[in-house]
């Protein structure tokens, strides 16, 4: 051990000149990784045309976005067997991005008449023009009288009040509508599911995202604080490019 550290005290001159390097390396990987995200949501607001025929086609398969949501490996656990009967209902998913700037897009579950809520549509908003800073906008879910699938999550928030929140490993999804953040959750919707989303139906998509189950998870479970309390205007989230495939 004492050998190794003579080795490395030797070598701190030319170390520190590859960490600097490093460094350097870094900021054109950030750069790369930025464009990528710019060029996939530049190429996702062209396929929207097609994306509108294919939902001409899905809405004749029942349940269609409840089996997809069910099938991703990472999105079915967030999905509690209520949330189901209520996803049940659910008649489309639209991701409607920014002409100006897609990188930037609303989430739109768009739903049929349902014993749970009055929205005929849960919009969620997305905008990452400040990198590390994403504005995030939640529309409000008017539940039917004692249907608000939240419920139990707002009155542990509330509970809570002023201690570190422990985490409620049966949330409801729907929380997510009025999390304050939601950019992971949101990127694996509008970067993922949507675009594959016939082949999570059929069952033949791997998301590029399943090694990285651990880490959402956890990072969520940091964030469980603001599940289901009110939504604040900005939080600290980037959205990561993914590798589209095609249904």
């Amino acid at each position: 051990m004492a050998a190794d550290n003579e080795v490395l005290a030797e070598l701190e001159g030319p170390l520190r000149e590859l960490d600097a390097i490093n460094k350097d390396i870094d900021v054109i990987v950030d750069q790369l990784v930025d464009e990528e995200a710019a060029l996939q949501a530049k190429y996702e607001l062209k396929k929207a045309p097609l994306y509108k025929k294919r939902q001409e086609v899905i809405a004749r398969i029942p349940k269609f976005w409840l089996t997809c949501l069910e099938k991703h490996p990472i999105i079915t656990s967030l999905i509690e067997m209520e949330d189901a009967n209520a996803i049940a209902h659910l008649d489309s998913i639209e991701i409607e991005r920014a002409v100006e700037n897609p990188i930037n897009y609303k989430i739109v579950f768009a739903f049929g008449a349902n014993p749970y809520f009055t929205n005929a549509k849960l919009v969620k908003e997305f905008d990452f023009s400040d990198k590390g800073n994403a504005k995030v906008t939640n529309h409000k879910i008017n539940w039917k009288p004692g249907k608000d699938l939240a419920a139990s999550a707002k009155k542990e928030a509330a509970d809570d009040a002023g201690d570190e929140f422990s985490e409620n490993e049966e949330a409801s999804f729907f929380c997510w509508f009025d999390d304050a953040n939601g950019s992971e959750l949101a990127d694996l919707i509008a970067n993922d599911l949507y675009p594959n989303a016939g082949m999570y139906f059929v069952g033949t998509a791997e998301s590029d995202d399943e090694d990285e189950l651990n880490g959402f998870e956890s990072d969520d479970s940091d964030a469980d604080a603001d599940e289901c309390t009110p939504p604040s205007e900005e939080a600290a989230d980037a959205p990561t490019p993914k590798r589209v495939r095609h249904d």
